[in-house]
Parts: C-alpha cells; sequence; structure tokens
C-alpha cells in the first residue's frame, strides 16, 4: 500500500521529476491491470488510518476496472467471488465508518466516488448475485423496511428511532447514482447494457421501489424539518425515478398530503414544486394522465402558491407550463379520450390561462419564459383552427386580446438594463453588427421567442393584432412628439405614458415598428404603392396571395410619425441604429413619400447619425447610411451630393489602428487573413463608397462633380505620394505603419470607385464599344489614380498588404472603366505574380477568370501577354512541392486550391472563346508543354476528382477548338460533351457561307483582336504537335485514370469525371471523321450553331483515324480482346453521351474486376 500511495502521490506531484513520475504512472497502471491490484487497493481504501485521498480516489479507481472487467452481468470467470468480496468489504466500511461523524469529515469527493462503486458492483450483480441491494441499503440506513400500499395507517407507524442521518444521505447518493448509470438519456449505451438495465429495472419493480418510496415517505414527514438537505435530495431523488415506476406509490394520499406541505416551506418549495412537476410530465395514456390532474388538484394548488420570489416563480412557471402541456394534449387527442375528456381538459386549461398571464409578464424574464412551451402549444391549436377555418370562441379571443398586450409589454428592455458603455472599440465586423455580452444576447433571444408568438396572433387575430402593435407603437410617437425623448432616464418622466419619453419606450416603439414592417414583408410581400407599382393594380403580391394594402398604408404612415416624432434626436446607442435601420429594411417607403427622403437624410449627417457620440454605433450607422444610398434611386441623389461630401468628409481622415500595425509586425507584414480585419477603416470604406455613389448619378453637373472628386481624391493623392517620397523603398517595406497607411490609400480609392456603376458590356459586340456612364473627366481622374496605383505597387510588390489593395483597387477600376483599364492589366499582374503567396495566386486566377470572361475579345491581347507569366508561377509553386513535399495540412490544401483555380481559369478562357491565345506566336511554341501536365498529371491524380473532372473538360474543349473547328465558327461554351455534333452520310451540308454569308463569331473576333492568322504555318503548327499529345497522352490518360486502383467510381464526383471521359472519347471520334479529319472545315461550319445536335455519332468507322487507333492500336495494348475492343467503338459511335457514359462506367468496372486495362 506504501507504495502505491507513493506512486499515485509523485504521479500527481507537478514538481517531481520528469522520469520518476513517468516510471510512477506506469507503475500505477501495472497495479490497475494486475490481477491482485483490486485487492491491494481495497485494503487502501479502507485502511485506518486513512491514507492521502488521492491514493484512496486512485484505489476506487481500480476497484472500479476490476468490476468493469467482471462483464455487463458480472458474469466472467471468477467474478461473483471478487464482487462479493469487494461488496462486503466496501459495506462494512459504510456502516462502520460512516455512521459517525466521520461522514462528515470525509472529502465530498470521495463520498461520490464511494456511491458510483457500491453503484457499478450493483449493476454488476443485481438480481442476480446481490438480489438484496435494496434492502442492505435501506437496513443500513437505520430506517424502517416497509412494503406494500403506502396508506396513512402505515404512515403514521413508521419508527424513526434507529434513523442514521449520514448513512441516509450516502443512500441517497448510490440511488441517484443508479438512476444515473441507468435512466438518464444523455448517457450513450449499448444494446447489452440497455438490456441489463431493463432486467434490473423489472427485478426492482417488483418489490424494491415500493420499499424505496416508503422509504422516501418516512424521509419527508420525519427528517424535513430537522435534515432539509435530506428532504432536498430525496424530492430529486423521486423526481427522476417517477418516470419509470409504478405512479400510484408516489400519487396517494399520504405522499401528496406531505408534498403539499412541503410546498408551503421557504426551505422546500422550490425542490417541492419540482418533484410535482415530473409527476405531472410522466409519460401517460391521455385518460389516465387527466385522472391524474384531477386526482392531485393541480389547479386549486397552483392558485395557491405565491410566488413572492424569483426562483419559487420559475419553479412554478415550469409545473404551470408542464400542465398546460399535458392538458392541451388531452384537449386535441380525438383519438385517445372521450369528448367529456377533451372538454374537462379545456376547462382546466383555461382556469391556468390567468396564470400562464401572470408568470408571462413577471419582471424577471428566466420566469416569463418558462411558460413559453405552453404558448407555443396554444397557438398552434389556435392556428390549426385558423387554417381550418374555426372560429375562435369567446374565452380564446379574450385570452389572445390579454396575451397580446402582455407579450408586447415584454419586449421592453428592463428599466434598470445596463448598456455597454462606448469603449473605443474597432467596431464594424462587415455588416455593422454591435459585439454583444451575454445579457444582450439573452435579451435578443427572449425578444425572437416572444416575436413568434406575437406573430401567430397576427396570423389568427390579425385585427387585434393591428390594433395593438399600431396603437402601442404610436402613442408612443405622439408622446415624444408632444414630450420630447431623453437618453438618460429609462422610465417615463411621469410613469409610463406620461411626460418626457425614457429610452426604453422609445427604443420599443422603433422595434414595434420593424416588427409590424417585417411582418407584412414575410407574410403579404411587402409593396408600397406608387408609380413603381402601377402594373400591379390587381392587388396582389409576386406570389399571387393578396396584399393587404390597409396595412402597408399603416405602416407607411407608422414610419411617418416616426420621422415627425424627433425620436432619432435620442442619443441613446439603442436608438439610432434601429431608426436608421428600418428605413434600410422599408426602403419602398420612399417611394410613395419622397417628401421624407431629406428629413431621413438629415438625420444620417446629424449628431446622433454619422457623428454619434457612442463608438460602437456610430461605424454601424456608416454601414446603414451606405445601405440607404445604395437603395435609393439615382435621379434623387445628385439634390444631395453637394451636402453630403462636406459633411461627412472629416470622417474619411484614415488612421491605421494601432493594434492592426502590432498584428503586422507579428506577423512580419503579411495582410489580415480573408483581405479584412481593419477595424475602425473597414467600415470608414461603407463612407467612402457612399461617396462614390452620392456623385456617380449622371445627371449631377460635371464639374460638381470634378470638384467634389478632387475634395475626396487629393487628400488620398497627397497622402499616398508623400509617404512614397519621404522614404525609401526598403524603409517602407520595413514600416508596418507606413504599409498600413499606403494600403488603407490605395483601398479608400478603390472603394470611391466602387460607388460608380460597372461598365455596360455586351457580350455579342467589343466592350469598347459598349455605351460608357464615364464623363471623360471623370475617366481621367480614374485612370490617374489607377496610375499611382501601378506604380506603388510595382515599387512595393513585396508586400502583400500592398498587392491586396492594388489588386482590389484596379479591380474596381476594370469593372468601371471598362476597356479603358485593360492596358494596366499586364503591369497588374507582373506586379502581383512576382512575389504572391499560394493563396494569393488562387484568388488571382480567379479574379483573371472574370476578367477574361467579362471584357472578352478585348482583353484577349492582354491575356496572350499574361498567359505565360501566370502558367509558370503556378507550376512554379507545384513543382517545388512535388520536389520538397508540402509542409504540413495546411499547405496541402492550399496547394489543393491552387490546382483547381489554375483549371477553373483555363476553363474560363476556353468558355471566353479566347482558346486563340494559346496559339498566337510566343504562345504556340509552349503549347504541348502547358497542356501536358494537364493531360498527365492533373487528370490522372485520383485524389482529387474535382480536378480530375477540370482537367478533362480542358482536354475536351481543346480537342474541339483546335481538331473539331480550328476556325472558330462555334463557341466553345455551348459544344459540351452534352451537345456534339452528329456527322452523318444523309446527303451533304450546306456550307457556312450559304447559311449566314459574312457572319464572323466570337472566337474568330478573338484572333482578329490578336492579329492572328488562323491558317498560318505557326498556328498550324501548334495543331499538330497538340495532335502529338493527343495521341500519345490524352487518349491513354482517358483509360488511365478512370482504371487507377484508387479511382472509387461509385463516388458522386468520379461519376463526373467519367462523363467528362465521355466527352473526350466522342469529341475524338468526331475528330477522327475524314470529313474533319480532312477537310477544310466546311463540314463544321455547316453544324446548326450555336445548339449542335446530340450524339450517337455515326459514320464510316473503317474510314475513322480515331476509331481505327482505338481498334486496333490502343484497346489491344492495354489487354482488351478483339471482341470487347469491337463492342467498345461500336457503343462509342452508336450511343448517346448519356447512354455512352453509363456504358463506359460499366465498362471500366468490368475492365477493373478483370484485371483487364487495369494490368
Amino acid at each position: 500500500m506504501e507504495q502505491i500511495e507513493e506512486a499515485v502521490r509523485c504521479a500527481l506531484d507537478p514538481s517531481s521529476d520528469r522520469t520518476v513520475k513517468a516510471q510512477a504512472t506506469q507503475y500505477c497502471d501495472s497495479v490497475k491491470t494486475s490481477a491482485e491490484g483490486w485487492q491491494v487497493c481495497l485494503k487502501l481504501f479502507t485502511n485506518v488510518p486513512e491514507r492521502i485521498p488521492e491514493a484512496r480516489m486512485f484505489a476506487l479507481q481500480v476497484i472500479d476496472a476490476m468490476i468493469v472487467k467482471a462483464g455487463i452481468r458480472g458474469g466472467e470467470n471468477g467474478a461473483s467471488e471478487r464482487l462479493g468480496a469487494a461488496r462486503k468489504t466496501l459495506l462494512d466500511f459504510v456502516s462502520t465508518q460512516y455512521a459517525g461523524p466521520k461522514y462528515q469529515s470525509e472529502i465530498p469527493f470521495l463520498k461520490n466516488k464511494l456511491a458510483h462503486t457500491i453503484t457499478l458492483l450493483a449493476l454488476a450483480s443485481y438480481p442476480t448475485q446481490w438480489s438484496s441491494f435494496i434492502r442492505d441499503m435501506i437496513a443500513m440506513t437505520g430506517l424502517p423496511s416497509a412494503s406494500g400500499p403506502l396508506t396513512d395507517d402505515s404512515a403514521s407507524a413508521i419508527n424513526m428511532t434507529a434513523a442514521k442521518p449520514s448513512l441516509v444521505d450516502f443512500m441517497l447518493k448510490v440511488l441517484g447514482a443508479l438512476d444515473e448509470e441507468m435512466v438518464n438519456p444523455t448517457v450513450p449505451r449499448g444494446s447489452e447494457e440497455l438490456a441489463r438495465n431493463t432486467d434490473i429495472k423489472d427485478a426492482m419493480r417488483v418489490d424494491d421501489v415500493n420499499q424505496m418510496a416508503h422509504t422516501w415517505y418516512a424521509i419527508l414527514v420525519h427528517m424535513s424539518s430537522s435534515y432539509p438537505e435530506l428532504a432536498k435530495s430525496t424530492l430529486k431523488l423521486i423526481g427522476v425515478y417517477v418516470s419509470w415506476i409504478d405512479i400510484n406509490l408516489v400519487v396517494n394520499q399520504p405522499f401528496m398530503r406531505i408534498l403539499y406541505e412541503l410546498l408551503k416551506s421557504p426551505v422546500l418549495r422550490n425542490q417541492a414544486c419540482h418533484c410535482l412537476t415530473q409527476i405531472v410530465g410522466k409519460g401517460m395514456r391521455p385518460m389516465d394522465k387527466l385522472y391524474l390532474l384531477q386526482f392531485i388538484s393541480v389547479i386549486d394548488i397552483l392558485k395557491q402558491l405565491d410566488a413572492d420570489e424569483v426562483e419559487f416563480a420559475e419553479e412554478m412557471g415550469k409545473l404551470v407550463n408542464v400542465a398546460a402541456v399535458e392538458l392541451k394534449g388531452i384537449w386535441v387527442d380525438k383519438d385517445s379520450t372521450t369528448p367529456e375528456a377533451r372538454s374537462t381538459a379545456y376547462a382546466m386549461l383555461e382556469q391556468l390561462m390567468p396564470l400562464i398571464l401572470g408568470l408571462l409578464a413577471h419582471e424577471y424574464d428566466e420566469v416569463s419564459s418558462s411558460v413559453f412551451p405552453a404558448i407555443s402549444e396554444i397557438m398552434n391549436v389556435f392556428k390549426k383552427m385558423h387554417r381550418d377555418s374555426v372560429a375562435l370562441s369567446d374565452s380564446q379571443q379574450d385570452f389572445l386580446s390579454r396575451l397580446l398586450p402582455t407579450l408586447v409589454a415584454k419586449l421592453k428592455y428592463s428599466d434598470d438594463y445596463s448598456w455597454p458603455s462606448a469603449y473605443d472599440s474597432n467596431a464594424g465586423d462587415g455588416d455593422g453588427s454591435l459585439d454583444e455580452d451575454d445579457d444582450e444576447a439573452m435579451f435578443i433571444e427572449l425578444r425572437r421567442n416572444l416575436r413568434v408568438f406575437i406573430d401567430a396572433i397576427g396570423q389568427v387575430a390579425p385585427g387585434l393584432y393591428d390594433s395593438v402593435m399600431l396603437t402601442t407603437a404610436q402613442s408612443i410617437f405622439k408622446q415624444c412628439s408632444q414630450y420630447g425623448v431623453s437618453a438618460e432616464r429609462a422610465t417615463d418622466q411621469g410613469g409610463e405614458g406620461q411626460g418626457q419619453l425614457g429610452w426604453v419606450r422609445a427604443e420599443l416603439g422603433i422595434y414595434l415598428t420593424q416588427a409590424y414592417g417585417e411582418r407584412l414583408s414575410s407574410n403579404k410581400g411587402l409593396r408600397f404603392g406608387g408609380p413603381k407599382y402601377a402594373g400591379q393594380a390587381n392587388g396582389n403580391n409576386s406570389n399571387g396571395a393578396p396584399v393587404n394594402t390597409a396595412s402597408i398604408d399603416s405602416l407607411s404612415d407608422l414610419l411617418t410619425m416616426m420621422i415627425q416624432s424627433g425620436i432619432v434626436s435620442c442619443s441613446h446607442p439603442a436608438i439610432a441604429p434601429m431608426y436608421f435601420e428600418n428605413f434600410v429594411r422599408f426602403n419602398g417607403y420612399f417611394d410613395v413619400r419622397r417628401e421624407a427622403v431629406t428629413p431621413v437624410f438629415t438625420a444620417f449627417l446629424g449628431p446622433t447619425g454619422v457623428r454619434h457620440s457612442n463608438n460602437v454605433v456610430r461605424p454601424r450607422i456608416w454601414y446603414f447610411l451606405h445601405r440607404f444610398i445604395r437603395q435609393l434611386h439615382t435621379q434623387v441623389l445628385p439634390v444631395y451630393s453637394t451636402e453630403f461630401i462636406p459633411a461627412v468628409v472629416d470622417l474619411l481622415d484614415i488612421r491605421p489602428d494601432p493594434s492592426h500595425i502590432s498584428n503586422l509586425i507579428a506577423t512580419g507584414g503579411a495582410a489580415s487573413s480573408g483581405g479584412g480585419g481593419y477595424g475602425l477603416f473597414d467600415s470608414q470604406l461603407y463612407l467612402f463608397e457612399s461617396c462614390g455613389v452620392m456623385l456617380s448619378p449622371t445627371e449631377l453637373d460635371d464639374n460638381t462633380r470634378m470638384s467634389l472628386l478632387q475634395h475626396l481624391f487629393n487628400p488620398l493623392f497627397s497622402g499616398a505620394q508623400r509617404l512614397m517620397n519621404q522614404k525609401s523603398t526598403d524603409q517602407i517595406l520595413q514600416d508596418p505603419r507606413s504599409l498600413l497607411q499606403i494600403h488603407h490609400y490605395l483601398t479608400a480609392i478603390g472603394s470611391i470607385v466602387k460607388g460608380f456603376p460597372d461598365v455596360r458590356v455586351d457580350a455579342k459586340i467589343a466592350a469598347a464599344s459598349s455605351p460608357h456612364q464615364l464623363s471623360s473627366s471623370t475617366s481621367q481622374v480614374f485612370l490617374k489614380a489607377a496610375d499611382m496605383c501601378i506604380v506603388i505597387l510595382e515599387t512595393l510588390q513585396a508586400s502583400q498588404l500592398i498587392r491586396e489593395a492594388a489588386r482590389f483597387t484596379l479591380s474596381r477600376m476594370l469593372s468601371v472603366l471598362g476597356a479603358e483599364a485593360l492596358p494596366y492589366m499586364p503591369r497588374l499582374i507582373d506586379g502581383l505574380v512576382t512575389s504572391c503567396a499560394v493563396e494569393e495566386l488562387s484568388d488571382l486566377l480567379g479574379f483573371l477568370g472574370l476578367i477574361v470572361f467579362k471584357f472578352k475579345p478585348d482583353v484577349a491581347p492582354t491575356a496572350s501577354k499574361l498567359l505565360l507569366p501566370v502558367i509558370s508561377k503556378v507550376y512554379g509553386f507545384l513543382d517545388q512541392v512535388s520536389q520538397d513535399g508540402a509542409t504540413g495540412t495546411d499547405e496541402a490544401m492550399l496547394l489543393i486550391e491552387l490546382r483547381k483555380a489554375y483549371l477553373t481559369w483555363v476553363v474560363a478562357i476556353f468558355n471566353s472563346d479566347l482558346d486563340a491565345i494559346f496559339l498566337t506566336p510566343q504562345n504556340a511554341p509552349h503549347l504541348v508543354t502547358i497542356f501536358r501536365p494537364i493531360a498527365t498529371q492533373l487528370a490522372t491524380d485520383p485524389s482529387n476528382p474535382q480536378c480530375q473532372r477540370l482537367a478533362f473538360n480542358i482536354l475536351f474543349k481543346a480537342i474541339q477548338a483546335w481538331m473539331v473547328d480550328p476556325k472558330g465558327w462555334h463557341t466553345l461554351t455551348t459544344m459540351t460533351p452534352a451537345g456534339i455534333a452528329a456527322l452523318t452520310s444523309k446527303g451533304t451540308p450546306a456550307s457556312a457561307s450559304s447559311q449566314d454569308p459574312g457572319r464572323i463569331f466570337m472566337r474568330q473576333i478573338t484572333a482578329q483582336r490578336l492579329e492572328l492568322d488562323l491558317d498560318s504555318a505557326v498556328v498550324r503548327e501548334a495543331r499538330n504537335q497538340f495532335r502529338d499529345l493527343v495521341s500519345k497522352s490524352v487518349v491513354s490518360t482517358c483509360f488511365e485514370a478512370t482504371t487507377h486502383p484508387d479511382f472509387r467510381i461509385t463516388d458522386a464526383q468520379a461519376s463526373m469525371v467519367v462523363t467528362e471521359v465521355a466527352g473526350v472519347l466522342q469529341i475524338l471520334l468526331m475528330a477522327g471523321m475524314p470529313e474533319i479529319a480532312e477537310g477544310d472545315g466546311s463540314a463544321v461550319a455547316a453544324m446548326n450553331a450555336p445548339q449542335i445536335l446530340t450524339p450517337p455519332i455515326g459514320g464510316d468507322l473503317n474510314r475513322n483515324q480515331f476509331a481505327s487507333y482505338l481498334f486496333t492500336g490502343l484497346l489491344p495494348s492495354l489487354g482488351c480482346p478483339t471482341a470487347m475492343a469491337t463492342e467498345f467503338v461500336q457503343a462509342l459511335a452508336s450511343l448517346d453521351q448519356k447512354q455512352f457514359k453509363k456504358y463506359l462506367a460499366a465498362f471500366i468496372s468490368s475492365s477493373r474486376n478483370n484485371g483487364g486495362s487495369s494490368s
């Protein structure tokens, strides 16, 4: 024992030598696993004098391990003797040691652990080996043993002279642990353990539970006054056991009488009420439950209780809630109850309704929320009645008329609510939301629940809903108009509804306005009247449902009252954000009340708007201002532009947050994750963008626009130039503050430009020919900004922060300036690519994909110049990792994303009909170098089926572009595996010129932009090299990729790969047709465009080059028998795309199973 005690001491001592601690831990483990260790530990635990608590705790853990080894039912070899010995020793210890003062001095965790150990012994032994478990536990306490029905006579005959309170407490601990191990639903259990627990409960129900009930009763009657803690534990125990024992053991006259008495005890009433709640909530048949509720007179009991203390009020609320839910279940159950029973249940439920309303109105939210489930159940019934067109009774309508005002009153903040202080927050988390502490979060959740009930009343009693909601909000706004509003005082000056308005009810009025509008928006479609909706005169919303124009007019009037009340003048942080949010949410209001724009706009620019004194609220209002301006009609904006810019310009002073400077120092100058997280500056960007929106309308005088633009841009230009001139490049790169300042200047410029509308690009014509919204002077200012941005990028391209800002700003320039900004692309990409990290390159490829799609074909010359540098950078990263290996999971994931981004970009090039950029004199010599890794590496990697699918899609489009339609007669977007053309021997196709003489197509326009002759020697040579790559690598890749041992053909993504492979094989068959392989292009030109007929390909297979290659070359080389090869080629030629995909999947599975091509 001494060795074990010392080992435990060393193992747990943080100051022990590491080697000694390891040895001690190893020794303890050996004791736990040895056959005799439990016997030594049994002596250690019961030893007198006692050992250290840690050693005794370890001893019980070893005994527990022995019990577990005995099996679920204690039936392992020799287990009964071991369990019996442990049981006798521990019970003797409890009887002798815990009967006296030792129990009080014993450490609580040891008492609890010993109770758990004895419980494990009972679970392994009862009822087969230890059938007297319950009797032994009761006998040990000195309480009298009794059985049979509990009557008044048997109750009065209880003899408590031998009772030992300490052992009674220990017995309750054991019984509590027993229920925890057997019944607690949160504990996972296996099927064998569940079966054992069921057998134990069945055995206990025979007589032992009866004896337990007598014992519980004796404790409550004779020990509750002198030992209230024992009574509390007993009531808790009854509450958990009642779910599976015979209810009659506790629901009888003697038991209920003592329970009712305890409900009057200030010390025990909480536990007694909780116990009664568990009894009422026991699962029973509806008729039995009704009898139970009547027997215990739950309604009468509840009426007598006084919820004068918060904790008891909460317990009382739970009891009322359970009773109401049970009665509601009986009321609506037409299958298991009689009409009389349902009528009785509803009558009892109606008696509970005043109690529900009283508890709901309680000042503490914990009490109010305790009856939420009951209200929810009642409202669900009312909603069903409404759906079934069943009218509510007078009593039900009366309940709703009292319920709704109570719910509305609970929506208020409490008068003593402590609003978070206006700390100097970084604020701005993208949507301007406030950081919520726990109290605020709980109140918001409470409001959400209350809103559910309020909206339900609006559904079943719309007239009542409108009356209460509108009347309450209107009275608040009228009071504000007459007496004003206080930001310092929560309550109204002269009592509720009297004198100067307090901020609590002011906030409620604004919130009710929002709630009223949201319900109209979600349920009926919020469409304000006016010219904008003149075409919807039928009074229906977009779903055809009737629109309640009266309610919408009421909302419009309510918003007008809110404006006229001047409530926004209140500087309390709860008021302004929701006030402005309402006008953002219900922006259609301004379509019918144009005159309201001016006061709301003025409020936004006032002291409780963009200049709010609260540092947390102020950035949020900046966000709402941005949304507000974005939603206004552009013709409205010029009126306010000259006022707006000067009003906010001083708020645009850019000062990097010191904490973010520290972060930059810590990360070596790396940009923040996701491109955001710059504190207050993130919210300032909403102001910069809003300035751009205000200056964007074409109706604004151009001279005014230029003056205001200079007002915005000059501080940004001069600030960036000053920093660039003050220090050398190396000094700036070593100075996080300067980098962050320049980053902010560039991003602010981009945000201003973002406020202007994107250039309108017609995909059918050149972007340069599209109508341009910008005046030439505005374009010049933006181009000047682009020049500065490019120069800064080229100078500071080593900084990720600067690369991030430059990409954002110039991407906005491209969107707004269109083709005018394309000349900056080569310098931008060069500056971004040279020093970029993997994740930056992935983002950049996505950006390039959008650019080539949006500005086709004008972007073709620029894309041609960028092609090789970007691809070289991609393969530089990939080759480096292939040589050195990924340094971790994060880097491996980044490289997977890079491969996907690269392939997606190449797909975007083909989908934009810019395939000619691969064929220019500078790129054509590298064509095979570009496509070989796609065919031989990315398409064959079974670990990444997404990339495989993209790779085969690229190969499909490349074959389509350069082997099927090299003259560019068809777009590559619509020629997909599902839409391959069918050339048959039926007649001679007409020429393209005869169909549409003089027509020129997008791919041909791209070639013209590149000044590329598609019949030149350079282009023909490039196509010949690609054809060689296809014959040597691509065709075999189709089979190697899909027959790889790690290719899971049943996987959904792998199935998509098979679809792409099928398309590649079918388009190769088309490319092998003599009309295409040997023709002049007229056959392809004659196809119906843009939608081409689907397979089968058909034609003379004997003359098809690809069919011959498959039959005589590739398939035999893969071990495919002649008959199977013949069948494969015929299927390829005769089946449509969907059918051939199924055939190919079956062919692959067969080959893998037979070891054919996979060999």
